[in-house]
């Protein structure tokens, strides 16, 4: 069986501006018409009109399904009156249909980046970094779709919103701009987005990488770039709990307090490794974790820190007296070996 329509070819893969004749023809794809939407968006905007209200948004225009014409209903009216309401009710859609759906409402995305408006193109942005690059169950998904629709020339928004895609989906994009000089600062600013920023995903030795290889202008995101590639952050610690109870589900790990270093930066790195005197002592599974108090456990106190953080660490938990107190260098994956084999 064939896939739809709209996604059928490679010579179709740019999206066709909403409301155009081209994004009526690709309707048919989702078995409705143009004259079913305008007519259904007719029908709900006459009883906002009865209504009396200020202003019409996506609450008054969602027809309380997962069908195609809701989604077409949402899409048309939004490019006329754009707001996250009705593209937050668009994910509704999106979670009660099946994949001709999703693709086709990945592809009103690409054509929202693409062709704008401005005020369409910056809804467009904060829903999908709001409803699909922040969800881990979405982002792969929605990501490659967009990848394969919007042309590398237009990927500035996509490099900079990548910090929380995980690497092995936005690597081909983050690879291309690197050979294309124009998108060197908006690539820069995605590597350093995937360092530092809270959820981000990176490969640390392919981004450094990509920083050798292109131009940063930026003296502040170069400075942090060089950070992230080239040396750990540096962390102090406190106090150590060794968790007794037996509810306690992670025997092999123990909690640790730790701040970030003066002069450091945070950067909220994956398992990170944890290196003590030059040897690898551990890793760093869970920032800030949610600790039930009320389970039994035993204090190894250590000095007060300000600012700090407890975290579970794996590693023994009959050394955790041992990580008191200490300076210990965060590491991201494998980047302490390549910068070795360098």
């Amino acid at each position: 069986m064939s896939g739809p329509s709209f996604l059928a070819s490679p010579a179709s893969a740019l999206p066709p501006p909403i409301g155009s004749a081209a994004w009526d023809r690709e309707l048919l794809a989702l078995g409705i018409d143009r004259a079913t939407v305008d007519r259904e968006l007719d029908e709900v905007l006459a009883d906002f009109r009865d209504n009396d209200a200020a202003e019409p948004d996506g609450h008054d225009v969602y027809l309380n399904d997962a069908s195609p014409e809701t989604a077409a209903v949402l899409v048309l009216f939004h490019q006329d009156n754009p707001s996250y309401s009705s593209l937050m009710y668009l994910q509704f859609v999106w979670n009660g249909t099946g994949q001709i759906l999703r693709d086709w409402i990945v592809r009103q995305f690409a054509a929202m980046l693409v062709h704008g408006p401005d005020p369409v193109a910056d809804s467009a942005r904060l829903a999908l970094n709001v409803d699909y690059f922040e969800d881990r169950r979405l982002v792969d998904e929605v990501f490659a779709g967009l990848l394969a629709q919007v042309p590398l020339s237009k990927s500035h928004w996509l490099l900079r919103a990548a910090g929380t895609v995980p690497w092995p989906v936005k690597r081909s994009l983050f690879l291309a701009a690197a050979d294309v000089p124009t998108l060197h600062a908006s690539l820069a600013y995605g590597i350093g987005a995937s360092f530092y920023g809270l959820y981000g995903d990176v490969d640390a030795p392919e981004a450094a990488e990509l920083v050798n290889r292109i131009v940063i202008e930026d003296d502040e995101i170069r400075s942090t770039l060089v950070e992230a590639t080239t040396r750990p952050m540096l962390m102090r610690t406190g106090s150590a709990i060794v968790v007794t109870d037996g509810r306690w589900a992670y025997p092999e790990s123990f909690l640790l307090e730790m701040t970030v270093a003066h002069g450091n930066s945070m950067r909220w790195l994956a398992r990170p490794e944890l290196v003590i005197d030059g040897q690898l002592r551990g890793r760093l599974l869970h920032w800030s974790y949610p600790y039930a108090r009320d389970f039994e456990h035993e204090l190894q106190r250590g000095p007060a820190l300000e600012e700090a953080l407890w975290n579970r660490i794996e590693a023994d938990p009959a050394d955790a007296a041992a990580w008191t107190g200490r300076e210990v260098e965060v590491w991201p994956q494998k980047l302490r070996e390549y910068l070795a084999g360098r």
